[in-house]
Protein backbone atom coordinates (compact mmCIF):
# COMPACT_ATOMS: atom_id res chain seq x y z
CA UNK A 1 0.00 0.00 0.00
CA UNK A 2 1.13 3.41 -0.92
CA UNK A 3 -0.37 7.18 0.01
CA UNK A 4 1.51 10.17 2.05
CA UNK A 5 -0.70 8.09 5.18
CA UNK A 6 2.89 5.92 4.45
CA UNK A 7 5.57 8.17 4.58
CA UNK A 8 7.76 8.73 7.56
CA UNK A 9 6.26 11.87 8.39
CA UNK A 10 3.13 10.26 9.43
CA UNK A 11 4.45 7.65 10.81
CA UNK A 12 7.25 9.09 13.19
CA UNK A 13 5.63 11.26 15.60
CA UNK A 14 8.91 12.13 16.69
CA UNK A 15 10.65 12.87 13.24
CA UNK A 16 7.02 14.76 12.26
CA UNK A 17 7.55 17.06 15.33
CA UNK A 18 11.09 17.71 14.47
CA UNK A 19 10.03 18.76 10.74
CA UNK A 20 7.13 20.67 12.18
CA UNK A 21 9.25 22.62 14.26
CA UNK A 22 11.29 23.52 11.04
CA UNK A 23 8.34 24.79 9.77
CA UNK A 24 7.19 27.09 12.35
CA UNK A 25 10.77 27.97 12.43
CA UNK A 26 10.65 28.80 8.79
CA UNK A 27 7.50 30.33 8.66
CA UNK A 28 8.35 33.12 12.09
CA UNK A 29 12.00 33.89 10.46
CA UNK A 30 10.40 34.83 7.14
CA UNK A 31 9.92 38.91 6.92
CA UNK A 32 8.00 40.28 3.43
CA UNK A 33 10.60 41.57 1.31
CA UNK A 34 13.58 40.19 2.96
CA UNK A 35 15.92 38.00 1.61
CA UNK A 36 17.40 35.45 4.11
CA UNK A 37 20.96 33.90 3.94
CA UNK A 38 20.41 30.31 5.66
CA UNK A 39 22.78 27.26 6.93
CA UNK A 40 21.25 23.59 6.95
CA UNK A 41 22.96 21.83 9.76
CA UNK A 42 22.86 17.80 10.04
CA UNK A 43 21.88 17.12 14.27
CA UNK A 44 23.36 14.17 14.09
CA UNK A 45 26.75 15.49 13.71
CA UNK A 46 28.31 17.51 16.55
CA UNK A 47 29.53 20.96 15.68
CA UNK A 48 33.24 20.46 16.64
CA UNK A 49 34.20 23.76 14.97
CA UNK A 50 32.06 26.90 16.66
CA UNK A 51 29.74 24.36 18.68
CA UNK A 52 26.32 25.56 16.96
CA UNK A 53 23.77 23.74 19.20
CA UNK A 54 21.63 22.79 15.73
CA UNK A 55 24.56 20.45 14.33
CA UNK A 56 27.40 21.00 11.75
CA UNK A 57 26.52 23.15 9.23
CA UNK A 58 26.62 21.07 5.61
CA UNK A 59 25.46 24.11 3.12
CA UNK A 60 24.28 27.83 3.06
CA UNK A 61 21.36 29.10 0.48
CA UNK A 62 19.27 32.04 -0.11
CA UNK A 63 15.47 32.83 -0.85
CA UNK A 64 13.09 35.61 -0.92
CA UNK A 65 10.78 32.83 0.45
CA UNK A 66 11.96 31.22 3.42
CA UNK A 67 8.89 29.27 4.67
CA UNK A 68 8.49 27.71 1.06
CA UNK A 69 12.10 27.31 0.92
CA UNK A 70 12.60 24.90 4.15
CA UNK A 71 8.96 23.06 2.94
CA UNK A 72 11.21 22.30 -0.79
CA UNK A 73 14.37 21.33 0.68
CA UNK A 74 12.63 18.86 3.08
CA UNK A 75 10.42 17.69 0.24
CA UNK A 76 13.29 16.63 -1.87
CA UNK A 77 15.22 15.52 0.68
CA UNK A 78 12.81 12.55 1.73
CA UNK A 79 12.83 11.32 -1.81
CA UNK A 80 16.47 11.82 -2.80
CA UNK A 81 17.37 7.72 -2.68
CA UNK A 82 19.27 7.63 -5.71
CA UNK A 83 21.05 11.27 -5.16
CA UNK A 84 24.81 11.22 -4.47
CA UNK A 85 25.23 12.50 -0.73
CA UNK A 86 27.91 15.12 -1.71
CA UNK A 87 24.82 16.80 -2.86
CA UNK A 88 22.48 18.77 -0.72
CA UNK A 89 19.45 16.67 -1.37
CA UNK A 90 21.30 13.58 -0.90
CA UNK A 91 23.07 14.42 2.28
CA UNK A 92 19.73 15.49 4.33
CA UNK A 93 18.25 11.88 3.27
CA UNK A 94 21.28 10.86 4.83
CA UNK A 95 20.41 13.12 8.06
CA UNK A 96 16.34 11.58 7.45
CA UNK A 97 17.13 8.18 7.36
CA UNK A 98 19.37 8.54 10.60
CA UNK A 99 16.19 9.59 12.61
CA UNK A 100 16.78 13.17 12.11
CA UNK A 101 14.87 16.41 10.37
CA UNK A 102 17.74 18.84 9.27
CA UNK A 103 17.83 22.00 10.83
CA UNK A 104 17.86 25.48 9.27
CA UNK A 105 19.42 28.56 11.25
CA UNK A 106 19.44 32.24 9.71
CA UNK A 107 22.78 33.75 9.19
CA UNK A 108 21.63 37.12 7.25
CA UNK A 109 19.10 39.43 5.93
CA UNK A 110 19.12 41.62 2.99
CA UNK A 111 16.88 43.90 0.85
CA UNK A 112 17.67 43.14 -2.58
CA UNK A 113 18.38 40.03 -5.28
CA UNK A 114 21.71 40.51 -5.94
CA UNK A 115 22.98 41.37 -2.04
CA UNK A 116 21.26 38.00 -1.14
CA UNK A 117 23.47 36.08 -3.89
CA UNK A 118 26.66 38.03 -2.33
CA UNK A 119 25.69 37.11 1.06
CA UNK A 120 25.06 33.41 0.70
CA UNK A 121 28.32 33.60 -1.25
CA UNK A 122 30.48 35.65 1.23
CA UNK A 123 28.96 33.60 3.88
CA UNK A 124 29.81 30.06 2.48
CA UNK A 125 33.36 31.55 2.12
CA UNK A 126 33.64 32.52 5.89
CA UNK A 127 32.03 28.88 6.66
CA UNK A 128 34.75 26.72 4.29
CA UNK A 129 37.30 29.23 5.90
CA UNK A 130 36.38 27.94 9.48
CA UNK A 131 36.88 24.14 8.15
CA UNK A 132 32.71 23.59 7.68
CA UNK A 133 32.56 20.81 5.26
CA UNK A 134 29.59 22.41 2.97
CA UNK A 135 28.10 20.77 -0.23
CA UNK A 136 27.43 24.34 -2.18
CA UNK A 137 28.10 23.62 -5.93
CA UNK A 138 28.90 26.94 -6.95
CA UNK A 139 32.71 27.16 -8.19
CA UNK A 140 32.71 30.60 -6.23
CA UNK A 141 30.95 29.16 -3.22
CA UNK A 142 33.38 26.35 -2.59
CA UNK A 143 36.46 27.51 -1.18
CA UNK A 144 37.37 30.41 1.18
CA UNK A 145 39.47 33.57 -0.14
CA UNK A 146 38.52 36.98 -1.48
CA UNK A 147 35.19 37.80 -0.91
CA UNK A 148 33.09 39.10 -3.61
CA UNK A 149 30.95 42.62 -3.45
CA UNK A 150 28.08 43.43 -6.08
CA UNK A 151 30.87 44.34 -9.28
CA UNK A 152 32.36 40.51 -8.75
CA UNK A 153 29.55 38.65 -8.69
CA UNK A 154 29.31 36.18 -12.00
CA UNK A 155 26.91 37.59 -14.55
CA UNK A 156 25.71 33.77 -15.38
CA UNK A 157 23.86 33.72 -12.03
CA UNK A 158 22.00 36.82 -12.60
CA UNK A 159 19.89 36.28 -15.68
CA UNK A 160 18.06 33.77 -13.37
CA UNK A 161 16.72 36.83 -11.70
CA UNK A 162 13.01 38.25 -12.38
CA UNK A 163 13.04 41.48 -13.99
CA UNK A 164 11.55 43.21 -10.00
CA UNK A 165 14.36 41.55 -8.51
CA UNK A 166 16.54 43.28 -11.36
CA UNK A 167 15.11 46.92 -10.74
CA UNK A 168 15.26 46.42 -7.02
CA UNK A 169 18.73 45.49 -6.83
CA UNK A 170 20.07 48.59 -10.20
CA UNK A 171 20.70 45.97 -12.93
CA UNK A 172 20.60 47.09 -16.21
CA UNK A 173 20.00 45.41 -19.31
CA UNK A 174 21.17 46.36 -22.49
CA UNK A 175 20.33 45.60 -25.98
CA UNK A 176 22.78 45.54 -28.44
CA UNK A 177 21.74 46.13 -32.24
CA UNK A 178 24.50 43.57 -33.95
CA UNK A 179 25.14 45.84 -37.41
CA UNK A 180 24.84 49.25 -36.08
CA UNK A 181 26.10 48.67 -33.04
CA UNK A 182 23.30 50.58 -31.16
CA UNK A 183 22.75 50.22 -27.83
CA UNK A 184 19.85 51.02 -25.45
CA UNK A 185 18.44 50.16 -21.93
CA UNK A 186 15.51 47.98 -21.86
CA UNK A 187 12.82 49.34 -19.69
CA UNK A 188 12.71 46.40 -17.36
CA UNK A 189 9.40 47.78 -15.73
CA UNK A 190 7.43 47.32 -19.11
CA UNK A 191 7.35 43.06 -18.35
CA UNK A 192 5.54 40.94 -15.74
CA UNK A 193 7.65 41.34 -12.39
CA UNK A 194 7.98 37.54 -12.67
CA UNK A 195 9.33 37.24 -15.71
CA UNK A 196 13.31 35.91 -16.07
CA UNK A 197 15.94 37.99 -17.05
CA UNK A 198 17.06 34.89 -19.66
CA UNK A 199 13.55 34.95 -20.83
CA UNK A 200 14.03 38.18 -22.12
CA UNK A 201 17.73 37.41 -23.45
CA UNK A 202 15.80 34.70 -25.67
CA UNK A 203 13.36 37.19 -27.10
CA UNK A 204 16.24 39.42 -27.64
CA UNK A 205 18.25 36.99 -28.85
CA UNK A 206 15.68 35.75 -31.57
CA UNK A 207 15.00 39.03 -32.88
CA UNK A 208 18.90 39.39 -34.10
CA UNK A 209 20.31 41.27 -30.85
CA UNK A 210 22.71 41.17 -28.25
CA UNK A 211 22.12 41.24 -24.18
CA UNK A 212 23.84 41.82 -21.61
CA UNK A 213 23.85 43.54 -18.22
CA UNK A 214 25.09 46.29 -16.42
CA UNK A 215 25.37 46.41 -12.62
CA UNK A 216 24.95 49.80 -11.33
Amino acid sequence: MGGKSFTRYFRDLEFRRQVDQQFAFADAAAQAGMWITYAIHDPSRADHIAQEQDGLIVYVGQTKEFGKRVRKRMRNAGTAVNRPTDRIDGACYDIMTNGFAPRFTVRDRVTTAIDSLISETNTAKRLIALGYPLLNQWTEQKFAGLEIDRHSVPHTWLWAMTAADAIGSNIELIISEKVTGRQLSANLADFPPNTRLREIKALVSNAGRQARLVIR
